[in-house]
């Protein structure tokens, strides 16, 4: 009976880096040869890197891509192992037009063998295919070593229809090859369609998935295959690159496996592990090495600066305090023990001085209404923008990239400066709500997740976990002197924006009605400042750098 080992190749890819793409997708065919496997498989535009966006528009993109893989086609010649790997092919349509497709190649002994393209494009939350490929009219299905496989590209597998047309079908196995990016309890929906699929089908399907950040998006790899029961029988790391080798006959798993990764005991280790990844590969693909930050003492900078050192190590991390008359003893405190327990130094600078002058400047200028209740919330915002300032200018005379650390919560208010605690390159927090901030650095305190480059644990004092949010702006300052507590803004929050509930069916869910209405009001009306915040990873169904969308100039409040 016709046995396939697979050599199942979970890299990271980076957009654009045809030479380093390639390089990775040969070491990995090399790895495959080695262990005398009969196909090395690799995920979806893994040449390329996904989602390359607009450069799949560029004529000559696409060229650069065709002279790699002529490249990896040389290394297969003589090879008893094959390669598939997705890119992007052209082809002409029937006006003689050239169309452009994303799709998988069998590479076989110095030959493309086949090329087969994706059906089903999406064209919602953080995906725009349809803006640069045409979609396939078929299923893709190849005659490979004695066995039919179905070959499926991402979104084809998440398509039921598709589930339909294969029962009709004669094939194998599947093999499904991916840029599936990460979203919380996204897991657990992925596996249950996968699980669908080949339960209905009774087939065997190999899930192949990219894994690595890339801007705002991060793909947590965590690639598996099931049997013809629809049972796991081998799976991958998460947030990790990865190799394994599986062997399948005529519609089942050849042999028992018993590898599997731990698995993550919560989706709070998941969420960390997906901002540490994002942020690395944020600094590292851009050709940064070191970031800042200002460490306030709060919970939030105090997370931002952990998840700092595990994604780059203490070495490659700055911490600056940039305490005003307003700023207390005790947060001061805090936050030079959170950086001692990182092995950080925190270098504090002073902004009263430069507070005060400025204030002078603009009571001469600006005379009683300097002491207006209007400019005493600019004094506030004054000194946010005093400290972006000099981390800014910080950033631009040492290279280091500035991290920004404002939480989802405060993002959807609008409670943050812009050109003040606004300003950075990346924001590995963005889309965590405040709770989701508290439940995170609890998590920390009590493990170092695999990722990390600083395994130390207990690492942001409870002083800072039990302390009541504030900003320290003005004297006696609370969060909920303007915001609700957050435990019940979260919930508001979260029902406008994953839930994109209206005003009145989250009233009528038990909230206040005042209390709704204020909220939206400040929510809607804030999506200015929010177009303007730094990016960060992607950990909701409803981010806002992508899969939310909405007109700054709107009167649509409801």
């Amino acid at each position: 009976m016709t046995k396939l080992k697979i050599h199942l190749a979970q890299i990271n890819t980076t957009v654009g880096d045809l030479d380093g793409n390639t390089k990775k997708i040969l070491e990995e065919f090399r790895k495959a040869e080695a262990a005398k496997a009969d196909l090395a498989l690799f995920c979806e535009m893994s040449l390329t890197g996904y989602p390359a966006e607009d450069l799949w528009l560029k004529k000559y993109f696409i060229e650069a891509a065709n002279e790699k893989i002529k490249e990896i086609l040389a290394a297969t010649k003589g090879s008893r192992c094959a390669i598939i790997l997705g890119a992007p092919h052209v082809s002409l349509n029937r006006s003689k037009k050239p169309i452009t497709h994303n799709a998988a190649f069998l590479l076989e002994d110095g030959e493309v063998k086949k090329i087969m393209r994706k059906k089903t494009l999406p064209n919602y939350g953080v995906f725009d295919e349809k803006r640069y490929f045409e979609a396939e009219s078929f299923l893709s299905f190849v005659e490979f070593r004695g066995q039919t496989i179905a070959l499926l590209i991402c979104e084809d597998i998440w398509d039921l229809k598709n589930l339909y047309l294969l029962q009709e079908q004669v094939f194998d196995c599947i093999i499904s090859i991916n840029a599936s990016p990460y979203s919380s309890n996204k897991h657990l929906y992925r596996q249950k369609i996968i699980q669908q699929f080949s339960q209905t089908l009774r087939k065997p399907i190999i899930y192949l998935n990219q894994v690595g950040g890339q801007d705002s998006l991060v793909f947590d790899g965590s690639s598996f295959a099931l049997n013809e029961k629809g049972e796991a029988v081998l799976t991958m790391k998460e947030f990790a690159q990865d190799s394994q080798i599986i062997e399948l006959e005529k519609g089942y798993v050849a042999t028992k496996y018993s590898h599997h990764t731990a698995e993550f005991s919560s989706n709070a280790e998941r969420n960390y592990s997906a901002c540490v990844l994002a942020l690395r590969d944020y600094i590292h693909k851009n050709n940064f090495a070191e970031v800042i930050l200002g460490m306030s003492g709060g919970i939030d900078s105090a997370l931002v600066a952990a998840m700092a050192v595990d994604a780059l190590g203490a070495a490659n991390v700055k911490l600056y305090a940039l305490p005003s008359r307003f700023n207390s003893e005790s947060s001061m405190i805090d936050a030079k023990e959170c950086a001692k327990n990182l092995a950080l130094e925190l270098e504090i600078i002073s902004i009263e001085n430069s507070f005060a002058t400025i204030l002078t400047t603009l009571y001469n200028y600006c005379g009683a209404a300097a002491t207006s209740k209007a400019a005493s919330l600019a004094r506030e915002n004054l000194q946010s923008r005093i400290r972006g300032n000099i981390l800014m200018t910080i950033s631009n005379a040492t290279g280091a990239l500035l991290l920004s650390t404002g939480n989802k919560s405060e993002m959807a208010v609008g409670y943050a400066t812009l050109y003040g605690d606004m300003c950075g390159a990346f924001n590995p927090i963005k889309d965590l709500y405040k709770m989701q901030i508290y439940e995170l650095a609890k998590w920390r305190n009590s493990n170092a997740p695999a990722l990390s480059l600083r395994k130390s644990i207990n690492i942001i004092p409870q002083s800072i976990i039990i302390k009541e949010p504030t900003a320290e702006l003005r004297d006696n300052q609370k969060d909920s002197d303007s915001l609700p507590p957050y435990e019940i803004l979260d919930k508001i929050l979260f029902a406008l924006i994953e839930e994109e509930k209206s005003i009145a069916e989250i009233i009528k869910s038990g909230f206040d009605s005042e209390l709704v209405k204020k909220v939206a009001k400040i929510f809607y009306s804030s999506e200015y400042k929010r177009r303007q915040s730094v990016i960060g990873p992607k950990i909701s169904d409803m981010a806002f750098d992508k899969d939310r969308r909405y007109p700054i100039t709107n009167k649509f409040w409801e």
